[in-house]
């Protein structure tokens, strides 16, 4: 009964790592999907990983050490203050603080443990297998460990999640080694390498040897060097927020996918997702950090980390097989609004072959050397995606302090005046700039926040939304700042902060979306008189408000993020105007003196 099944377990050892040029074998099988069911993929992440050496001479010796060097570990950070021996009873007791008292370091790290352990009561809960107390236990051990030995990163959310794929596979090895063993005598190398009684120690060796190339994406220390200072001084006046402050590497490398790679690669899916106004930090942080974890179920992740770990320990793939999941979704991307789209890029469509992904991003990355794979694209009904981004944006509009739209009309509008006062006294109407100034023409007038953009929207639905925006005032509006998360709670919950400045829900666009000719009158965007009309009309219908249905009452509060946003788009519009005639003045002045 099990001599086929030993048999052919032996067979594939001698093929994978029975030949000269093993190495390279393990990784073009890794990346054609071919390790799905071998069973010896831990052995070929250890050799991805370089937790084992080429030489196989080593690799008996190299596994004794590292799992010793784990007991070593355990021991030192694990420790239990009542079985200490005798110790000073002034600093080991319980109400000591004293920083070397053990009684002080077990309830430091009883805090940091409470926190692994919350995390690995979530991970995968619809697999049996990571409910098992014991699993729970070796997660939470090697994390406590690894944050130990790691001060300067300690635990991050989401580092859960890396381990939780490493374990299983050594488990799955680890239980078909344990049949083969019965029917046949293993090889010295396979009973050191797969035995069951290590899973913890491997795992904590492969995990620590990942995290050298992932750790910076869970650190949060931010890039203060000269070099990168000097970039932040862009020549923009009003640069996007994503482009602004000091610069955290997760933060730079989403970035640096969607406005190069993406760009490079699909230009018009970049410029909508662009106008939409959606970063890639949005869905990006957790997509790169978790290495896709969530967007795939276990069985089809481990084949797209066997290609990420064959192809380099550098991870370099992760990047093209970010842009292949979002050339996937392409046209479901661009035929929808912001809150469609957030619903797709934060629960990522199922695909019938996850290997076309890695095919798609190898293409991308060198096309020269691979051919150009099959495109398939994602169609299905969007209804359910439009829905979740619609949970998405009301979680995140549900932490935000209620805003008062009066209050925040007339800061706006008291901001505006400011800024285009210098502008207005100069001469009263601004002039066109020099014909030797390096700065193009200004754009076209800018619009009061009042008309509603009728190229957004149909022609009922344009009506509506006026109609809700003269009755709105009486209701206080949420908005959500634009903060980058880490990933972790938010990671589980799928709730990353959504950027208030959407432009699927604006009444008037920012300046760079204006079309026709560039001409300005020099007016400003909302006149005193305009908006005493505006909200003298909403005032009479305070008493309307009272009676509206939830729906309507939902309605409302769209139509007033609607009206506070088109307001927010028209300042940033002015303000770009403003800083270019400020360059041209300065410009003109440099040039007479």
């Amino acid at each position: 009964m099990y001599i086929p099944f030993a048999f052919a377990r032996s067979k594939e050892w001698e093929e994978l790592f029975v030949n000269n040029n093993y190495l390279a074998t393990i990784r073009l099988k890794g990346i054609n999907g071919q390790l799905r069911s071998s069973r010896f993929r831990s052995v070929c992440w250890k050799l991805f990983l370089e937790v084992l050496p080429q030489d196989r001479s080593q690799w008996i010796k190299t596994t004794s050490d590292l799992r010793t060097s784990y007991n070593k570990i355990k021991e030192i950070h694990i420790t239990n203050p009542r079985k200490a021996g005798q110790q000073d009873l002034i600093i080991n007791n319980p109400l000591s603080q004293d920083e070397g008292s053990l009684w002080n370091k077990f309830f430091q790290d009883k805090e940091l443990r409470a926190m692994i352990e919350q995390d690995v009561t979530r991970t995968f809960p619809e697999m049996q297998y990571f409910q098992q107390e014991n699993v729970r236990k070796i997660l939470t051990d090697v994390l406590f460990c690894y944050a130990r030995e790691n001060e300067q990163l300690l635990y991050k959310q989401g580092m859960h999640e890396l381990l939780a794929p490493i374990v299983f596979i050594l488990h799955c090895d680890h239980q078909a080694f344990s049949h083969a063993s019965e029917a046949a005598q293993p090889s010295e190398e396979m009973k050191v390498l797969l035995n069951p009684e290590y899973l913890e120690h491997d795992a904590y060796a492969m995990f620590t040897h990942l995290m050298k190339t992932a750790e910076h994406w869970f650190s949060t220390f931010e890039h203060d060097s000269q070099k990168e200072k000097d970039v932040m001084i862009t020549p923009m006046p009003f640069a996007r927020p994503q482009d602004l402050g000091p610069s955290i590497a997760i933060v730079a490398k989403v970035n640096q996918i969607q406005d190069h790679l993406l760009k490079k690669h699909d230009i018009e899916l970049y410029m909508h997702l662009n106008r939409l106004e959606i970063a890639p930090q949005i869905y990006g942080l957790r997509w790169v950090r978790l290495l896709f974890g969530r967007e795939f179920p276990l069985q089809d992740l481990l084949v797209v980390w066997d290609a990420l770990f064959a192809d380099s320990i550098t991870l370099n793939l992760v990047d093209y097989i970010f842009v292949a999941m979002l050339l996937y979704i392409r046209d479901a991307l661009i035929s929808s609004n912001y809150q469609t789209c957030l619903g797709l890029l934060m629960h990522y469509p199922p695909i019938g072959d996850v290997h076309s992904l890695i095919l798609r991003a190898l293409f991308l990355r060198d096309p020269k050397r691979n051919p150009r794979p099959v495109t398939h694209q994602f169609q299905q009904n969007l209804d359910y995606y439009k829905a979740r981004g619609a949970d998405l944006m009301n979680k995140t509009r549900a932490k935000a302090a209620p805003l008062n739209i009066n209050k925040v009309s007339n800061s706006l509008l008291n901001f505006g005046r400011k800024l285009i006062a210098p502008a207005m006294a100069s001469g009263g109407t601004v002039g066109a700039p020099a014909s030797g100034s390096s700065f193009p023409p200004p754009a076209m007038p800018i619009r009061s926040a009042v008309e509603a953009p009728q190229h957004h929207h149909h022609q009922h639905h344009h009506q509506a939304q006026q109609q809700r925006m003269m009755k709105s005032e009486s209701m206080p509006v949420q908005l959500g700042k634009g903060k980058g998360e880490t990933c972790g709670s938010a990671v589980a919950e799928g709730s990353f902060v959504i950027r208030q400045s959407s432009k699927n829900i604006s009444s008037s666009p920012s300046i760079e979306s204006l079309p026709g000719g560039r001409e300005f009158t020099g007016s400003p965007p909302l006149s005193a008189s305009k908006k005493d009309s505006f909200f003298s009309t909403i005032s009479r219908s305070r008493s309307q408000s009272k009676t509206m249905s939830r729906k309507e009452s939902e309605e409302e509060l769209e139509a007033q993020i609607s009206f506070l946003q088109g307001q927010l788009n028209d300042l940033e519009a002015m303000c770009k105007y403003c800083a270019k005639m400020m360059n041209t003045h300065l410009g003109k002045c440099s040039t007479l003196c």
